[in-house]
């Protein structure tokens, strides 16, 4: 216990090897050295950031957890046992039914301790367990961590500001200060420890809230004495003293945690992909006002183009749809990728820093309902789209219309990985964008332009989309009307060659489009996997 900022948290994190930086010193368990895997092994820890895939039930939140933190043979009985086990202790039998974006702090609370002793950890740690809660919660849940420290195990809090009655049900206290240790015993002594400094409790006062008081004054004589229980507190007399009192007897033994096996990868995907699908699928209004955005901008983009006619004079107006379709696709397929990875980052990366799951199951399961998602929005967009301008398509160009969609989409998921807030994406692909666009076909004639930058349209998806989408549609004109001799465009081919396309290079283009999906996977993995190295939410 200590005021915010007394380093609780850092301190909890690296106790129980959940942080990312490193420390000096040791950290024993049973007199030994414990190494971050077995710890993590043997260990739950609730965080303070409460967050989690909110579209699921309290009971699928509990059975997805056991199934991924339980040994792989684990059977359904045992698992729904643990669950009934939990749910019945912890009182969650009320709400096991409801989605977990309709529930209370205080129930959110008791779910996220239920998931951490899903697989009954030895260990158990939590952080500011009670912060955020009403004085009935608070207690109900620090007299379940009593339980759950009566059946023989460890449980370790951090608690800000109890509220009154809550300090005294706790056995043992820490009690930090700017990073330092001003105490660390038995509860019922700390009344006597401040007494020798000449500070005594109130008796209608919060004990908990007089002692945070005294460690967080400003003034001179309460900041003297504050700095004397640290030398106290931390001279190695002392340190010694409570050394051997921990370590003298070998607790319970741990191993079977150790030995418990994790699903493979191909049951974790799977498990994943089933989660994300049922999220997805309860996160209905969102989809439908992503997929309504896009069909509205797509009939505004067509609208002024329809029932076009064939003729010299509609090459501008035919060019000029295909443009106008191909830049919209792009950049709402772009956009609507660019917080993809920001929405579940935080609970993804604690779960994966936990190994609760590995995170290339994760990036997978994403990536294929992401791409499904994508697939059907883009064949719907097309057929509306080609039914109000009078395209008369091939398979081909609906093909064509598919691939650039999933190369935009994976463009913004990769900036979504690489960049940890979504205004620095967009901020970034905004200037991409700017110096793309020109060199799409419509602004700019390639034959003006030096080699080192007409190499460059490759790198550009306008440029890729449209000279793609130009081919294969006037490739099939052989003829058109021409009224001016001298200055006619007769066929697809002469359209082809104003607009400095090259229909030789189709499936190169395509080529390249597949690339910029596969490249923009892979790329982005390894941008959320270098993200992964900085500290979780905890």
């Amino acid at each position: 216990m200590g005021p915010s900022g007394s380093g609780k948290t850092t301190l909890m994190a690296t106790i129980s090897h959940r942080t990312k930086g490193n420390f000096d010193g040791e950290l024993l368990l049973n007199g030994r050295s414990v190494s971050e895997d077995v710890m993590i092994k043997i260990s739950g820890f609730v965080a303070q950031e409460d967050i989690s895939f909110v579209q699921l039930t309290v009971l699928e939140q509990l059975k997805f957890m056991a199934r991924l933190k339980m040994d792989r043979f684990t059977s359904n009985q045992l698992i729904n046992d643990r669950i009934n086990y939990l749910a019945a202790h912890l009182g969650l039998n009320k709400f096991i039914n409801s989605r977990l974006c309709f529930l209370s702090g205080g129930e959110r609370k008791k779910v996220a301790l239920a998931v951490q002793l899903i697989n009954d950890p030895p260990i158990l740690f939590c952080d500011e367990i009670t912060t955020g809660l009403d004085s009935y919660s608070a207690a109900h849940i620090v007299n379940t961590l009593r339980k759950v420290a009566h059946s023989g195990k460890i449980v370790v809090c951090t608690i800000h500001q109890p509220a009154s009655g809550l300090f005294d049900q706790f056995q043992e206290v820490i009690l930090l200060t700017n990073g330092r240790l001003a105490y660390q015993g038995s509860v019922s002594l700390v009344d006597k420890f401040f007494e020798k400094y000449g500070y005594i409790c109130p008796a209608t006062y919060n004990k908990a809230d007089f002692i945070i008081s005294v460690l967080n004054s400003d003034g001179v004589l309460d900041r003297n004495n504050v700095n004397k229980m640290c030398e106290l507190s931390s001279n190695v007399g002392q340190m010694d003293i409570r050394f051997n009192s921990f370590n003298k007897d070998v607790q319970s033994e741990y191993g079977h945690h150790l030995q418990a096996e994790k699903l493979s990868w191909i049951i974790q995907v799977m498990l994943l992909l089933y989660m994300s699908i049922t999220c997805f699928i309860r996160n209905y209004k969102e989809n439908l006002l992503d997929f309504g955005t896009l069909i509205f901008l797509g009939v505004i983009c067509a609208i002024p183009y329809a029932n076009l006619q064939f003729g010299t004079k509609a090459v501008q107006n035919w060019q000029g749809f295909w443009l106008c379709l191909v830049i919209n696709t792009v950049f709402q397929f772009c956009y609507s990728a660019i917080a993809t990875h920001q929405i579940k980052f935080s609970v993804v990366h604690r779960e994966v820093s936990n190994k609760v799951y590995s995170l290339s199951a994760y990036y997978v399961s994403e990536i294929i309902i992401l791409y499904v998602w994508v697939f059907v929005k883009t064949v719907l967009f097309c057929i509306i789209v080609f039914w109000i301008v009078g395209v008369n398509w091939v398979y081909m160009q609906l093909l064509i219309f598919i691939i650039i969609s999933l190369a935009s989409v994976s463009y913004g998921s990769l900036l979504s990985a690489c960049f940890s807030s979504v205004d620095e994406a967009i901020v970034f692909s905004t200037v991409c964008e700017y110096l793309a666009l020109p060199l799409s076909g419509a602004y700019l004639s390639f034959k003006s332009l030096p080699k080192v930058f007409y190499s460059l349209r490759y790198l550009s998806l306008f440029f890729l989309g449209c000279e793609t989408v130009s081919t294969l549609f006037w490739e099939r004109i052989t003829s058109l009307p021409c009224t001016d001799v001298a200055n006619c465009l007769d066929n697809g081919k002469a359209v082809l060659n104003k607009y400095g396309f090259i229909s030789s290079n189709l499936y190169f283009d395509i080529t390249i489009l597949l690339t910029f999906c596969l490249l923009g996977s892979i790329f982005g993995y390894m941008g959320v996997l270098r993200r992964m190295n900085k500290q979780p939410a905890y």
